[in-house]
């Protein structure tokens, strides 16, 4: 009997006394769980206090203080690593270990270079895999050929993933679930497929909405790529615009276990509420927890199927076993947040938030109210030289409401930088989503009139108030999003940002499930490599302003403001 088959014969073994279901399928215990403790939490930004790998709880007392440059002299940025530390896991590296990459042809091509090298495991979690990525997923074929010891494991969204292309003239598979399932089928005991599917979309709604429609409910859009100890964050998905003329940003972690175990553990987590792909599930299986692939054809006979893995967690119905379990999962990681903290050779701290509305969970919403704080409280007083700007950026302008607000009260100067209609991804796209671009250049002008009504307008002369600007590229589209701090008196390099999947929209916060990073830095180098990472965004962003919204190639249609109207602007 197969591993898988076990698997799934385990995942229906009737049993009341676990709302975990299965064993297979618990959350892993972090490793770092079993280290000594001591009492503290990740240490301050402009001083530091560690223990080394040998340090029992006995002589922690006697270790050495060591001194580190801070990142900003403003005390509110060191309350802030504070609190952060206080509420989310926690983790560490130098500087000189985390690489920002620049471009979509560096992501794919560190991507191939660490399956390449893959020994121990493959983790990939994304909203899809383009159903062209023959080569990504021949590649992972190889490296399980090669390697005995190696586990894959993917997890992904159940409609994007399962959606069909209707391009019948096409040699690709008909969707991300069927270009995998021949590595499912030739390693069933070491290549795991898990589709995530959005607890929002039921009931009634379930059956009347299109396809095409599905994800307006919410997505599995969380972007991590790990390999062995090595970690790739992202908001870029596997498909080929994404390697060639889709711009996102990637952060690259060259060796960092602890990190690659929590996502390895979260993973774990999440299959337990999502759909695992089996090639030819088990006659016995019942079919109340088993979805047939979907086919092009319907005459075509296919046994593949996507199996529920727990009889006692509904597949529509567990927001609040999934809230619990989340929770008590950070909880867990952020105990050990001080075991994490005894190489003294630090200076870049990082720390993970989930955000999943439909869920309950909504940490970065949280810790990004937190960070907003730390920036009005850099203002007060009469002391200029311990203030900061901000730079804001998303693929998706349909900035969340909160978000909105906090930039247009903020005391900081923000330079804020959207896509043009040309550099959105669903430019020139056909049915309701050809209106997208519309909609959100109504929701920029909508934006920009209120800091204009708040005082905020952008002044060129003093280089002050919300700067809102366009990035634009021949050829190519915008994704990136994040936020970064910099100094500004005197103006230096940026010493924290938030990075990962979140668009930082309406949509992101209350629908997709997302994973993202907040990270503060005293490291040069890697500082340098946060302004480079600006500059280069800038360079092909234009100011925006009234004369934009009155062109005529700007001209919001009425449809497109009846569905603004309608609400859509949540869902984009």
């Amino acid at each position: 009997m197969s591993r898988s088959t076990t698997v799934i014969r385990d995942a229906f073994r009737t049993s009341t006394s676990s709302l975990a279901g299965p064993s297979r399928f618990r959350t892993v215990t972090p490793l770092t769980t079993s280290l000594p403790k001591f009492q503290s939490y990740c240490p301050k930004h402009h001083q530091y206090q560690y223990y080394s790998t040998t340090s029992s709880i006995s002589n922690a007392s006697s270790s050495q203080l060591i001194q580190k440059p801070q990142p900003h002299q403003h005390p509110a940025f060191e309350t802030l690593s504070s609190e952060l530390s206080l509420t989310q896991p926690c983790f560490g590296a130098r500087g000189d270990e985390v690489e920002l990459l620049t471009s979509p042809q560096m992501f794919y091509a560190r991507l191939l270079e660490m399956i390449k090298r893959a020994k121990r495991r493959i983790l990939i979690s994304s909203l899809y895999i383009g159903a062209e990525e023959g080569e990504l997923v021949d590649s992972i074929r190889h490296a399980l050929s090669t390697n005995p010891q190696l586990r894959v494991a993917f997890i992904l969204d159940y409609h994007r993933s399962t959606r069909l292309s209707r391009n019948s003239s096409s040699s690709l598979p008909p969707s991300t679930a069927h270009l995998l399932l021949p590595l499912v089928e030739a390693f069933p005991d070491r290549c795991e497929v898990w589709l995530y599917r959005s607890p929002k979309l039921r009931g009634l709604m379930e059956k009347i909405v299109p396809e095409r429609y599905d994800e307006g409910w919410g997505t599995w859009h969380g972007k991590w790529y790990g390999v062995d100890d090595e970690v790739l964050i992202s908001g870029a998905n596997l498909a080929s615009s994404y390697f060639t003329n889709r711009q996102d940003r990637y952060i690259h972690f060259r060796s960092n276990p602890s990190l690659l175990s929590y996502l390895s553990s979260l993973t774990r987590l999440f299959t337990q509420y999502s759909y695992l792909l089996h090639h030819s599930p088990p006659a016995h299986i019942s079919p109340t927890y088993t979805v047939p692939l979907p086919n092009l054809d319907s005459k075509e006979q296919h046994k593949a199927s996507l199996i529920w893995p727990s009889a006692s967690i509904h597949p529509r119905k567990f927001s609040t076993h999934a809230l619990a379990t989340l929770t008590a999962f950070q909880n867990s990681w952020k105990a050990s947040n001080s075991s994490r903290s005894r190489r003294v050779d630090i200076d870049t701290w990082f720390w993970p938030v989930i955000q999943s509305g439909v869920l309950g969970l909504t940490e970065e919403e949280k810790n990004l109210s937190k960070v907003w704080n730390a920036v009005r409280q850099s203002f007060e007083g009469d002391e200029e030289n311990g203030r900061v700007e901000i730079d804001l950026t998303s693929g998706y302008f349909g900035l969340y409401k909160e978000y909105k607000k906090e930039v247009i009260h903020s005391p900081a100067n923000v330079n804020v930088i959207a896509a043009s209609p040309k550099a959105n991804g669903f430019y020139g796209s056909k049915g309701f989503s050809r209106l997208i671009p519309e909609g959100y250049t109504l929701l920029e002008s909508r934006f920009h009139r209120e800091a204009v009504r708040k005082g905020r307008e952008w002044n060129e002369e003093k280089g002050t108030g919300v700067r809102l600007r366009e990035w634009e590229k021949e050829g190519w589209t915008y994704h990136s999003k994040g936020i970064w701090l910099s100094p500004s008196l005197p103006k230096s390099n940026p010493f924290f940002t938030f990075i990962g999947s979140s668009n930082l929209s309406t949509r992101s916060l209350n629908l997709d499930t997302e994973l993202s990073l907040l990270m503060m830095t005293s490291s040069p180098s890697l500082r340098k490599a946060l302004n480079q990472e600006v500059k280069s965004i800038n360079k092909d962003a234009k100011d925006v302003g009234a004369d934009t919204w009155n062109s005529e190639e700007r001209k919001v249609s009425l449809l497109a403001r009846v569905l603004v109207a309608l609400g859509v602007e949540g869902m984009l």
